[in-house]
């Protein structure tokens, strides 16, 4: 796992001394080691830089930036590619000569083999670009889930880019304004939507693409797309013998490592089938929980059910309020982008790194393939309920209220009267702000990113697999892997996904949808019952939670009521501070809808960690 940063410039221009700000900023990304070249490209001058967390094949051998200089290609890398192997002996096979066991060498041979096209014989989590001198081009490529992240900015005819949005604005080239539309995509779902940024004319490489810069001109095309045909027809008994292979399988290749490894354990289904899988196949496994003092938010009792019938080597923290408190400041330090989510993560992965462990795997992503927040059956009594006529939709929506199946009546309301523009009921339920309460806190209007970023739901189709799809290219990508990547690494950890193995992931998402439906992710649990105790198996959804709605009333309330009645100058002349007061104030009153609170005191945190005063976005 690295920070990988590069420009691509004018004649004259300090690349180099561009680069070299970006990786500074990136150390904790890659502690281990770091370089930048500068690249003789004629009448254009080219910097690549890195940082390494060195994790396979650490001796000098890995270091990059990494050339094959009779090709003239230079190489910086951010990933794991889990089939390294496979593809070394291909090409060796075909040829080509290595110089070192790690899987960069893989993908600078790959590419110097197939060309472009050889991300699709990549599989695993990654983000690189590759300086190609004989066709004067850099070319850039991001996995298919968006797993590792990659930003670039372009003015004129240069291009930075790098692992963080922050590290752009290190360059000293990249203006600190806030994007408009980033920030409406922000409110609208706690996280802004690629491609866009939370930063004016930063833009993500969308996952499953790559980008070749060429003379100046930017070309981007897509290489994949989550499946959507739901169409493989498996008995449930079938389906479950052939995710079990492949889970297998997954892991396998999720456990190589040269460093320190371990999984992160919450007592929950997902990690704790994960850890019991990894257990089965590597001797004294070690795994990290992060429990708290309060038996309201703590899920010791199943993590110690976990981790006595694995047998594995066990470190739990123990968090009390006042340390989770001391953490904020550094989550905020460590949002690369304002997220609504994150301090979670932050808190585990410091968890992780303080038990010694370089690579962690995570449970994250099958509450996605498995509809872990139960989104089919509340989204098919949306759309149900919206064609009904207008009294029969307005009794649906209160026998809804009245079993809970609403998150929030505000929503419900907006819906079922049709005030909403928006024909997405998985957008409905993703919002944070419906779009009214985002035009008041926001009155700069940008659509661009919102329009596009929530596919509506075809009817005439089974909602199980669009469920996933939606997830995984929206809240998936947008905050958890986002917030993942940026919170471990800020404490020098590898955090790998085992549940978003792209084979496994297109086999689910082409199930069909008999085989996959079933509450509290009955697949996955048909197909690990074995492993654990029904205590576990059996058990609700709980998830790692903070006590953050208490801390907002008690503890936090004058830091949080003071920052949103005089937010950053960097947000100023884009937020209707009477509107925040007006969301802060209903929460003191009635306690509800605290994440909306959370998010917009996120927001104010995050704006004060990047240059100010920035204006309003052209």
């Amino acid at each position: 796992m690295c920070g990988i940063a590069g420009a691509v410039g004018c004649r004259g221009d300090d690349m180099r001394a561009a680069v070299a700000a970006m990786c500074d900023q990136m150390v904790a990304r890659g502690p281990d080691d770091g370089g930048v070249v500068d690249i003789a490209a004629g009448d254009r001058s080219v910097a690549l830089g890195n940082r390494r967390l060195a994790i396979i094949d650490p001796t000098p051998a890995g270091h990059q930036p990494m050339r094959d200089e009779a090709r003239g290609l230079t190489v910086v890398f951010n990933g794991m590619i889990y089939n390294y192997r496979e593809l070394r002996e291909e090409l060796a096979r075909d040829g080509e000569q290595f110089a070192s066991s790690c899987d960069t060498e893989v993908v600078l041979k790959a590419y110097a083999r197939y060309g472009e096209a050889c991300v699709r014989r990549l599989r695993g989590m990654f983000a690189f670009a590759i300086w190609d001198g004989r066709r004067r081009q850099l070319f850039m490529a991001r996995d298919p889930l968006g797993i590792k992240p990659l930003y670039y900015w372009q003015h004129g005819g240069s291009l930075l880019f790098a692992s963080q949005v922050k590290a752009l604005l290190q360059s000293g080239r990249v203006p600190a304004r806030i994007s408009a539309g980033g920030l409406q995509t922000y409110l609208a779902f706690g996280a802004v939507s690629e491609p866009l940024t939370a930063i004016e004319d930063v833009f993500a490489l969308p996952a499953g693409c790559t980008a070749v810069l060429r003379d100046g001109d930017l070309r981007v095309a897509r290489y994949w797309s989550p499946p959507h045909s739901g169409g493989v027809q498996r008995s449930r008994e079938d389906a479950a013998v052939e995710l079990r292979a492949l889970l297998e399988d997954s892991i396998d290749r999720h456990l190589v490592s040269d460093a320190p490894l371990g999984v992160f354990l919450s007592g929950g289904i997902d990690s704790s089938v994960l850890a019991a899988l990894a257990a089965s196949r590597t001797s004294r496994l070690r795994t990290v929980s992060v429990v708290f003092d309060d038996p309201a938010f703590s899920e010791r009792p199943y993590i110690d059910l976990v981790r006595e019938r694995i047998g594995s080597d066990h470190v739990s923290v123990m968090l009390r309020p006042d340390s989770l408190l001391e953490s904020l400041g550094g989550a905020f330090a460590a949002m690369d982008q304002p997220t609504f989510d994150g301090v979670n993560s932050y808190v585990v992965s410091r968890a992780a790194a303080s038990s010694g462990l370089k690579v962690a795997l995570s449970g994250l992503g099958a509450d996605e393939l498995f509809d872990g927040y139960g989104y089919e059956s509340r989204m098919a009594s949306l759309e149900l309920a919206r064609r009904l006529p207008q009294p029969v939709a307005r009794f649906a929506g209160g026998v809804m209220r009245a079993a809970g199946r609403s998150g929030n009546d505000d929503k419900l309301d907006a819906w079922l009267s049709h005030r909403e523009q928006g024909d997405s009921s998985y957008e409905l339920l993703r919002r944070l702000f419906l779009p009214n309460e985002v035009a008041r806190l926001s009155p700069c209007r940008d659509d661009r990113g919102i329009v596009s970023a929530v596919q509506a739901v075809d009817r005439s189709r089974d909602l199980s697999g669009q469920v996933s799809a939606l997830d995984l290219t929206n809240y998936t990508k947008n905050v958890l892997l986002r917030d993942t990547d940026a919170m471990s690494m800020a404490h020098s950890l590898e955090v790998r996904v085992p549940y978003l193995d792209q084979p496994l992931v297109e086999w689910v998402l082409n199930l069909a949808g008999p085989a996959r439906r079933g509450g509290h992710k009955r697949l996955l649990v048909e197909a690990t019952r074995d492993l654990l105790p029904p205590e576990i198996m059996d058990r609700r959804k709980q998830g790692f939670a903070l006590p953050i709605s208490r801390w907002m009333r008690e503890s936090m309330r004058a830091e949080v009521e003071s920052t949103l009645r005089e937010p950053p100058a960097a947000l100023s002349e884009l937020l209707n501070p009477d509107a925040m007061i007006d969301v802060w104030e209903r929460f003191v009153v009635d306690g509800r809808r605290w994440l909306s609170a959370w998010s917009l005191f996120a927001l104010c945190r995050w704006a004060q960690t990047i240059a100010t005063p920035v204006g309003r976005a052209a």
